[in-house]
């Protein structure tokens, strides 16, 4: 995994790594949390992903989309290739 970035903490009301073609997603929270992923216009969601509690995933992202979700659930942008 290519780290490209520092480590972000998301948030509910404004998208985040929206320049990145992937993500590493990791819940630091006591249960398991949502991510939505946010549409390029940022005005939609495209879907939601529940992450457990210590875990994490990788979340590829088409450009422009970018990713929403409480501050316990901390994202860093990776190399999108090389899976």
């Amino acid at each position: 995994m290519k780290v490209l970035g520092a480590e972000v903490s998301l948030a509910t009301g404004s998208t985040g790594l929206t320049s990145t073609g992937a993500a590493w997603v990791f819940n630091t929270g006591g249960s398991a949390g949502l991510v939505t992923v946010r549409n390029a216009d940022d005005n939609a969601n495209i879907g939601t992903i529940r992450v457990p509690s210590g875990g994490g995933i990788v979340i590829h992202l088409e450009a422009g989309e970018g990713l929403r979700g409480a501050n316990t659930i901390k994202a860093t942008p990776i190399g999108n290739s090389g899976y």
